[in-house]
């Protein structure tokens, strides 16, 4: 279904930081960039505001959601359901590669919240669920408004998270499974916090 792949593209934009939470979304620069008339681009943004990505204002619009204490402490509480299950239960045949993915955050020059959000994908994937892939699309997309909305006041939000994922990577290559788990869900629980401190 075409506006399937459209939500699909503008979640993919939001997540690489294409669009910042509050901004217009104008549907004739969005149907020409997506390639589709404005009827699909309107069934994607039902889609995307039933995702709470995007907010339709009555008479004025559509605009990227600007995170506020609920939609933080949603998104966190959805991660740590999700996220310490994949870290206890996930299959990785080859653990090292989310030891290099994490490691590379320290040693590489791609941007930290790239890497960040393809460790928690890449962990979320060893669970082998297409649903909660998608799942975990829309909560990235959701997680980088949060980072985009409060990097200024927090300007260490991506490096606080480099060594715990660097961590928490190491304990499932260990085989250490229950410890890797409430490691992950402690780390998110530390940043929900912290996010909610600043905003």
């Amino acid at each position: 279904m075409l506006a399937d792949s459209v939500a699909a593209a503008l979640r993919a934009a939001i997540s690489e930081g294409e669009y910042m939470p509050g901004q217009q979304l104008n549907e004739v620069r969005a149907s020409e960039r997506f390639d589709c008339s404005r009827n699909t681009l309107r069934e994607s943004f039902a889609m995307l505001a039933a995702e709470r990505i995007v907010e339709r204002i009555s008479h004025r619009g559509v605009f990227i959601a600007t995170p506020d204490e609920d939609f933080v402490r949603d998104l966190y509480l959805a991660r740590a359901a999700i996220e310490p299950a994949a870290a206890r239960y996930g299959t990785f045949p080859d653990p090292g590669e989310l030891v290099s993915l994490t490691e590379s955050a320290v040693l590489s020059d791609a941007p930290r919240p790239l890497l960040n959000q393809r460790f928690h994908q890449k962990l979320v994937a060893g669970l082998g669920s297409p649903t909660l892939d998608r799942t975990m699309s829309h909560l990235l997309a959701r997680m980088r408004l949060t980072f985009l909305l409060t990097l200024e006041r927090y300007p260490q939000i991506h490096d606080n998270h480099v060594q715990p994922n660097i961590e928490l990577a190491h304990l499932i290559a260990q085989g250490e499974r229950d410890a890797a788990a409430d490691a992950c869900r402690a780390d998110l629980m530390r940043a929900m916090d912290s996010i909610l401190r600043v905003l």
